[in-house]
Order: structure tokens, then C-alpha cells, then sequence
């Protein structure tokens, strides 16, 4: 392996590119370069870090003090022969390659899944993540805390699977070292019991397989105040009367191999989700029905949701008390989501941990952290339940989005082919949005009666209007109205319908209609972020400006990484023009065109607002990007666009736009 790599399971070491181990750098050095790396490749800000790990400082020292750490692991970096870290004014990231940190190659090779990877994941699973790291500070604590669980969790999945293909392979040495090794991780964990029993008992040890049942159902009823699945007592049964027959290779692996194929939950077409109840990591006896309390308000708000399917909560809190692997869950109940977390009170604050993972492969897909005082606990609940449905809902979709463009273009179902439409979309090219159509059609010629392509054909001609793809505007907008009017009509109650229908109306100037349909959608979904959004872009035009700041706010707090958030900061820019406030419109017009994916109408409203800023040279620089990309770009463009405009915003635009290189 080229260059140096760092170990994290079982105890922090790195060695250079020779593998020559180093001598280890200061406590909280090792720490600031652990955290960079499991948070890779996403970059870290400066301050989040020293708040983690300097958190009883004030805000100076802590980031003197993480400045010293760099300057360490730079100098670290030199001896051992390759960059370890990279870091800008702002953030820190990791420098080495993913596969040369532990961890990071654990969850890549869960995620190939293949006999030769899951058996190198098991070769790196050395035990529990930093376990030496104790008592840093109560933000890193909870963080390790948090990590720590999951790669738990991780491990514990390709033991699971790893268990099930060496049973399956007859390979009875490896079932040997899987299962206790999953054991050791999940002693409650009756499947890997269970093929324990049917190894002793294909050896003709039948007394060591009654006391292999024996240990599961103490482990039990010790960690989950429950008594072992039937599952588990027919086999015991059986293992008293007659041997059971070995499984084949190819044979199902996981918690439900011995099932009837009948009794075995199959997945549904929907993406399917169970939220698990909430753990506590200490704190008071109330902060269990707390974390019971948000669990239990963000599954009823999920369960709004038309695009999901959610398991119930009598049968999600069943898993509750002890470190479950997410492959027995997701194969038990049939899903293919799993949302965790964990509460920890203290001193008058909560702080909230929860994560998003892929039952199939225990796969973290997206974690985040929420701290809050416990003035109200009611309204904080209420907020919290309110934000983590939003960002599950949102990162659910992008999941989803990046499995359809994975799977074989000839093989895409409806609601695949659904997905890999929204992500051509989401990119606002003219050739993204043509690819996307087709995809919408190929869904509809599935499943005529989808209402969610229906809306994504919609918004493919939404934008064919609003970016003049196509030079016929009334035409677009025409079979924008039609197609939404389809999707409402298909399904009435799903607020991605209205969605489409308000955009739809508000491209036919019908204003007040446009803005009932949008809080229709929102009615139907409070946590919908695009709705709020769609709010704030209409309102700023020509409506009511401080209801479009307030539902900018509500999106942005919903969504604060939405792949329209460009559309969000340019709704607020919008706003402020409306309000004569053109400093605050600036900010956030320049906000918004930085963002990826910014279309030429976004940086249109970052020239506009900057000059009517007296900020002349930042706007000349928008208006240069905008010749780039579309040369014959005018004010009448933009004024076509946004056609419901206040009067004095459209004169002030046709005023300013030559002094600035855009002609009228």
C-alpha cells in the first residue's frame, strides 16, 4: 500500500510508507487526526473541531491550540513520507488515500460485500474504535460515542454475513470465528447463536448446542428482558429430536435462513425504513423518555411521508437495549433503512446523535449531531423530531438517487428509473433535464400511474420555461399544468403533487393560486423543505416578501444542504430587492451563486443585486460568468423568468443591467 497508514480499530498507530511504525503524537493530536479521518472525505470546520476538543476554552485559544495540533501533523506528515491532512482558512480534510485508514476501508468492503472483501473487513475489525480515547471532553466523548457504535454496528453486519457464507459453505472453522466474533459484539444476538447450535449439532454435539441455547437465552434475557425468538426454540427442539439438514450453498443468508421462504419479509418497492428506539448514555431517568418521546415523533412524521415505507413502532422498538446488528434488523423486518440514535442530558443541555444506515450492509449513509438547552422540553422535542424527518426524508431521496444510477439501465424500475431522473434533473443543463424526461417516461411506460413521475415530468417542463431551454415558454408551461394536474389526480395527498401543480400555476401567473397550492403541500408535509422553499420563490415575487424570508428560513432549517439551497438564498436575495434592502440582497445573492449547480438566473440575481449595492466590481464579475455561459444573455431574459416581479424591482433591473454589461 502506497503511503502512510493510519489504524483506529483497536488502538491508534501509523506507520510510514514502508510500514515502519511511527512514534505516536500527542494525545490530542491523535484525536484532531482521527476525527478528520472518519469524517473523510467531507472536510471539517476549523471551529467544530476545537470545539470538540478544547470545548472548556474560549473561542481564541481553542483555535490556537488546534493550530498547533496541524503544524504536528504536517511535521508528522514529513516523517512519514506522504501528506497527512489538508487545511484551508476554514476546514481540515484528510490527505490520505480512504483505503490506507482502517476504518474507512472497513466500510468500503462492507459495501462490496463480496466473499474476499467481507473476509477482509473481518482481517481489520481489531476491536473497538480508539479505545484508549477517554474523558476528552463531553462534545468528543458523545462523538466517540457515537462512532464507536457505529462501527460497531458495521463490524457486527460482516461478521453477520460472514457467519451466514461459511455456514453456507460448510467452511465450519470460519463459522467458529464469525459468530464469536459477532458474539462479542452482540452476545444477544440470537443468529449467530443459532448457527453456533447448528455447527455443535452437525458434529454430533448435541449437548453443546443445548448449551449454546442456553447462552443465547440468558444473553436475552439479560440485555433485552425478552425471551429468544421461536425461531431459536425450533431449532432447539429440533436439534432434540433429529439433526437439522445443512443449508444449501446459495441459501439466504443472514438472521432468517431457517425461516419459511413465506414467513421471510421481502422488501417493498418504496425505500423502507425502521426508526429503532433511542438510546440514553447517561443523565438523568428522563432522558429515556426522551429519547423515547423524539424516536417515537420522528417515525409518525416519516410515516406521513407518501414515498416511504415505515415499519410500525410496535414492531421497530422491539430492538431496543442492546448493540443489534443492522443485517438482523433489516432482514427481520424487511427494510432496507435503519435510523438510530442516542440522548445525553446534562447540566441543563441535550445533546442528540442520530444516524442513517443501510440494513443490507450496516453502512453509515448519513449521521448528525443536535445540541439544545432544556428550557422547553415539548418545543425541543417537537424541533428536533421536526428537523431529523426533514434531513432523513432528504437524504433517503439522494440515497436513493445514487442507487438508480448504479443499477443496469435495462433493469430499472419504476421508482429506479424515478430517482436516476431526479439526479439528471437536479443538475439544470438542458441535456440533463432532456435525460431526465425520458427517464420519467420509462417510468410512467412501468407504472402509468405513478403520481411522482407525473410531477417529475412536470418539472422537467417547469424548466423548459423557466430557463428558456426550448424558446416556447406559454407551450412549456402549458404541459407543466397538465402534467401536475395529472400527478394531484393520481394522488391527491402527496404533497411532491401540489409541489408541482404551485410551480406550475405560478409559471402561469396565477399567483394567489400558486402560493394555496404550495401550502397545501406544506399542510401535508410541515417537514416538506422544497414546499417552504417554493413558498419563499414565489412570495419574493411580487407577493409577500416577509412570508417568503420567513418560509426561506423554515427550508433552509428543514434542508440546510438541499441541492436546491442555491434557489433558497436566491428566493431570500429576491425578497430583500422586494423590501428595497439591497446590501442584505447582495449577501445573499452572492451566497447563492457560489452554491453548485447555480443556474444563470441565480448569478443574473447576484449582478443585479451587488450593483444595486454600489458593489460595481463584484457585479461586473457576475456579469462576466453569465457571457460565459450564455452570451446573449439580457435583462429581458431575466424579467421574462420572473415574470411576477414587483414594477420597481423590474425597472430598477432594466435600469441597472447595462451599467453593468447586461444589455436590456
Amino acid at each position: 500500500m502506497d503511503g502512510p497508514t493510519l489504524r483506529l480499530l483497536g488502538g491508534f498507530s501509523l506507520a510510514d510508507a514502508g510500514g515502519q511504525a511511527l512514534g505516536l503524537p500527542g494525545r490530542n493530536t491523535q484525536l484532531l487526526l482521527a476525527c478528520v479521518a472518519l469524517n473523510a472525505p467531507r472536510p471539517v470546520p476549523r471551529e467544530r473541531l476545537a470545539g470538540l476538543l478544547w470545548d472548556e476554552r474560549e473561542e481564541r485559544r481553542a483555535l490556537h491550540s488546534l493550530r498547533q495540533c496541524l503544524m504536528e501533523l504536517r511535521r508528522l506528515g514529513d516523517r512519514a513520507g506522504g501528506e497527512l491532512i489538508r487545511a484551508d482558512r476554514t476546514s481540515v480534510s484528510l490527505a490520505l488515500p480512504l483505503e490506507c485508514v482502517d476504518g474507512l476501508a472497513v466500510e468500503r468492503l462492507a459495501r462490496e460485500g463480496t466473499p474476499d472483501a467481507l473476509r477482509a473487513a473481518a482481517a481489520l475489525c481489531a476491536g473497538t474504535l480508539l479505545p484508549e480515547a477517554e474523558a476528552v471532553t463531553e462534545g468528543f466523548d458523545d462523538w466517540l460515542a457515537g462512532e464507536r457504535a457505529r462501527f460497531a454496528r458495521l463490524a457486527a453486519g460482516v461478521f453477520a454475513r460472514l457467519t451466514a457464507l461459511c455456514e453456507a459453505e460448510g467452511r465450519w472453522e470460519g463459522v467458529v470465528s464469525a459468530a464469536e466474533r459477532w458474539l462479542a459484539l452482540d452476545p444477544a444476538c440470537e443468529e449467530a447463536h443459532r448457527s453456533l447450535m447448528r455447527l455443535h449439532a452437525r458434529h454430533g454435539r448435541r449437548s453443546d448446542a443445548v448449551r449454546q441455547y442456553q447462552v443465547c437465552a440468558a444473553a436475552v434475557r439479560r440485555c433485552l428482558d425478552a425471551e429468544p425468538e421461536e425461531e431459536t426454540v425450533e431449532l432447539l427442539r429440533s436439534i432434540r429430536g433429529r439433526l437439522p439438514a445443512a443449508p444449501t450453498v446459495g441459501a439466504p443468508a443472514g438472521p432468517l435462513l431457517d425461516l419459511p421462504q413465506p414467513e421471510r419479509p421481502a422488501l417493498p418497492d418504496r425505500p423502507s425504513l425502521a426508526v429503532l428506539p433511542f438510546g440514553t448514555l447517561g443523565g438523568p431517568a428522563e432522558a429515556g423518555g426522551f429519547a423515547d418521546g423524539v424516536a417515537s415523533d420522528v417515525l409518525v412524521r416519516l410515516s406521513r411521508l407518501r414515498s416511504l415505507f415505515v415499519i410500525a413502532r410496535g414492531s421497530s422498538f422491539r430492538f431496543r437495549g442492546a448493540q443489534i446488528d443492522p443485517c438482523t434488523v433489516g432482514r427481520a423486518l424487511g427494510v432496507r433503512y435503519l435510523v438510530t440514535g442516542s440522548v445525553r442530558t446534562h447540566g441543563g443541555r441535550l445533546r442528540l446523535t442520530v444516524e442513517l444506515a443501510q440494513a443490507e450492509t450496516g453502512a453509515a449513509v448519513w449521521s448528525d449531531l443536535y445540541d439544545r438547552r432544556l428550557d422547553d422540553v415539548f418545543a425541543v422535542q417537537d424541533e428536533l423530531a421536526s428537523r431529523i424527518a426533514a434531513a432523513l426524508d432528504a437524504e433517503i431521496e439522494a440515497a436513493e438517487m445514487r442507487r438508480a444510477l448504479t443499477a443496469p439501465a435495462a433493469s430499472l424500475d419504476a421508482w429506479s428509473a424515478y430517482h436516476r431522473g431526479l439526479w439528471h434533473m437536479f443538475r439544470f443543463t438542458r441535456d440533463g433535464n432532456e435525460t431526465a424526461r425520458a427517464l420519467f417516461q420509462h417510468a410512467l411506460r412501468t407504472d402509468p400511474l405513478s403520481a411522482r413521475a407525473h410531477a417529475g415530468l412536470s418539472f422537467t417542463h417547469f424548466q423548459d420555461a423557466f430557463l428558456h431551454h426550448t424558446g416556447h415558454r406559454e407551450i412549456e408551461a402549458e404541459r407543466a399544468y397538465r402534467f401536475a394536474e395529472q400527478s394531484v389526480s393520481l394522488d391527491e395527498r402527496d404533497p411532491a403533487s401540489h409541489l408541482a401543480l404551485g410551480r406550475a400555476l405560478w409559471l402561469l401567473e396565477r399567483q394567489a393560486d400558486a402560493v394555496e397550492e404550495l401550502a397545501l403541500a406544506v399542510d401535508l408535509n410541515p417537514n416538506f423543505a422544497l414546499g417552504h422553499y417554493s413558498l419563499a420563490f414565489v412570495q419574493a415575487q411580487g407577493g409577500d416578501a416577509r412570508a417568503a424570508l420567513r418560509a426561506a428560513d423554515v427550508a433552509q432549517r428543514l434542508s440546510p444542504f438541499d441541492p436546491l439551497l442555491f434557489g433558497m438564498l436566491g428566493a431570500r436575495a429576491l425578497a430583500y430587492l422586494d423590501l428595497r434592502e439591497h446590501a442584505q440582497a447582495a449577501v445573499w445573492g452572492e451566497r447563492a451563486a457560489r452554491r453548485p449547480n447555480a443556474h444563470v438566473h441565480i448569478h443574473a440575481i447576484a449582478a443585479f443585486s451587488t450593483a444595486l449595492a454600489d458593489r460595481r466590481e463584484e457585479a461586473w464579475g457576475y456579469a462576466r460568468r453569465i457571457k460565459e455561459v450564455a452570451p446573449s444573455y439580457r435583462c429581458g431574459d431575466f424579467l421574462a423568468a420572473f415574470r411576477t416581479l414587483s414594477p420597481p424591482v423590474a425597472e430598477l433591473i432594466r435600469r441597472v443591467g447595462p451599467c453593468i454589461g447586461i444589455p436590456s
